[in-house]
């Protein structure tokens, strides 16, 4: 059954880069049928929002792909980079929640950035029926780049590079792989379409694989790199109990993984939450360890900002602003997708020689560096003992100092990113622009 995806699209264009060309520039709230998929895209132009920037072009709107579902998108020329989160967007929104100030380093700056609000539920999408696991959302959003590469063929062919972030860990692996499986269908001419090659893949603070997630929480709060312990020596043991006991959380997280039912899988997530997770983060924030879930960093101001009715009205949006959809989130739990590792299909794409940067922030809890680094140490491609065998090197960024500790392997980095929480370029900012700009560039995560 078909349904709308409503994508509110943002192009930025800077005049460093090639001109959007006269010819492919929008009319105001025009609406574009895809010839090939029946999917249709409404965009307003130079809304005034968020992207102010003189020789800036901006457009917002939706991308319908059936009768009631929507993505919210917003995209920002050469290359081309897909992120499905926020942080390094055109514009900060001030404390007084109602205002916007240019960010210096919007990734727009060097990329066509596209933005994409989904699953379907989450920013400004909406519609009645969603994708309830991660290649099922595959599927949708390459329909939805399909029908925006047709509507801006400037864009068609053109290098694009994957970024995301904690959920990412698994939409990451899944989108990367499901375009390459299209990619050779449209080759063979079994099915139409535009050829999209993703060149790079940054994934900061990924959920991967759960069954290492979980087991590093005891020993990462009593004893986080860097930083206070967040948990007591007590608290640790009984957790760790939990963690290890027959029939405890690692044990339901295998028969979880090993063709256990979707139930299984929910019931591994809220044994594990409620007896290691959540004791051993106590009252400390599950994005960023130095401050509690009553003082969160990032602040929320941008929710109420994209709630004023002028704003939504401005850009296109036709439903009200979501933060994170709880409903959303519980769908996927509930069909077993949140409890699965994407650690096979991740050491797949690295063992493609794919471009990759596995980054995390030291500070963040629920996708903490330790346990990323545990499951790339176990992650299994050609590069795993030459990268197990590496030490770590610091990168210092001009005018910010020592900024984190790398691993360069091939076409392979991992990364500890300093003073950072979950969301990397919100806490580090500079320097996840730089490093953006080495990934386009191809080269290993270096210092400048």
């Amino acid at each position: 059954m078909w349904a709308r995806v409503i994508t509110l699209i943002s192009l930025a264009y800077t005049s460093i880069f090639n001109s959007f060309p006269a010819t492919d520039v929008p009319d105001p709230k025009r609406t574009v049928v895809s010839e090939r998929f029946g999917a249709s895209l409404r965009f307003v132009e130079n809304s005034g929002i968020c992207e102010t920037t003189p020789g800036v072009h901006a457009v917002s709107g939706y991308i319908d792909i059936g009768n009631n579902q929507n993505y919210a998108v917003n995209a920002s020329t050469s290359p081309f980079v897909l992120w499905f989160n926020g942080e390094h967007g055109p514009c900060m929104v001030n404390s007084d929640q109602k205002t916007t100030a240019i960010n210096p380093n919007s990734w727009n700056e060097v990329a066509n950035v596209l933005y994409i609000d989904q699953p379907i539920g989450a920013g400004f999408s909406h519609g009645n029926e969603n994708a309830e696991t991660s290649p099922q959302a595959a599927s949708l959003v390459w329909v939805m780049l399909q029908t925006f590469f047709e509507t801006f063929p400037t864009y068609q062919g053109r290098e694009l590079i994957f970024a995301t972030e904690s959920y990412g860990g698994h939409y990451g692996p899944e989108f990367v792989s499901y375009f390459d499986g299209q990619n050779d269908q449209i080759r063979h001419g079994i099915i139409p379409g535009e050829i999209i090659i993703v060149s790079a893949f940054m994934l900061n603070n990924g959920w991967i694989d759960p069954a290492t997630h979980f087991l590093n929480y005891p020993g990462f709060a009593e004893h986080p790199p860097g930083y206070t312990p967040i948990a007591t020596p007590a608290v640790v043991t009984k957790a760790t109990s939990y963690l290890l006991k027959s029939g405890g959380c690692m044990d339901q997280i295998a028969r979880c993984s090993s063709g256990g039912s979707n139930k299984d899988c929910v019931n591994a997530y809220i044994y594990c939450t409620n007896h290691v997770y959540t004791p051993c983060l106590g009252d400390r924030s599950d994005y960023d360890i130095r401050t509690t879930k009553k003082n969160p960093v990032p602040p929320p101001w941008e929710v109420n900002y994209l709630r004023q009715k002028g704003v939504q009205k401005a850009i296109g949006a036709e439903v009200k602003y979501s933060e994170c959809n709880q409903g959303v989130a519980e769908k996927f739990l509930e069909a077993g997708d949140f409890m699965r590792s994407e650690l096979i299909r991740l050491g797949a794409l690295a063992n493609s020689k794919l471009k990759m940067l596995i980054w995390y922030g030291d500070a963040d809890y629920i996708c903490n560096w330790v346990g990323g680094l545990t499951l790339t140490l176990e992650m299994q491609w050609y590069g795993q003992t030459t990268f197990g065998n590496t030490p770590f090197e610091i990168v210092t960024i001009n005018g910010v100092g020592a900024v984190g500790e790398v691993v360069n392997v091939d076409n392979f980095s991992f990364m500890r990113v300093f003073r950072s929480g979950h969301e990397v370029p919100f806490y580090q900012p500079v320097a996840s622009l730089e490093f953006l700009k080495q990934m386009i560039a191809k080269e290993p995560i270096h210092s400048v």
